[in-house]
């Protein structure tokens, strides 16, 4: 997909965007694309957790943190503001 964008000092500079994914380190790329060396890229990268590992939540151990005197209570977030039914 073609795209321009502004950058900084309010140049325009024509994109191509491609998908991939991250593989050993490495970034590949969905489509069969050769880029020539030395080429110039921008990974732009959806947000997430740098620090993450990998590892699963335990339930019974986040649930041992909580505090004894913990109260449980339901949380209002306003009137719905689409087609939102309860």
């Amino acid at each position: 997909m073609y795209h321009i964008i502004n950058i900084f000092g309010g140049m325009l500079m024509p994109v191509k965007t491609f998908q991939g994914m991250v593989e050993k380190g490495q970034v590949k790329l969905a489509a069969k694309i050769r880029l020539p060396e030395k080429a110039k890229v921008y990974v732009v990268v959806p947000d997430f957790e740098e620090n993450a590992n990998g590892e699963k939540f335990n339930l019974a151990e986040l649930v041992s943190r909580m505090p004894s005197d913990y109260q449980v209570s339901e949380e209002s977030f306003g009137e719905p503001v689409g087609k939102e039914e309860w």
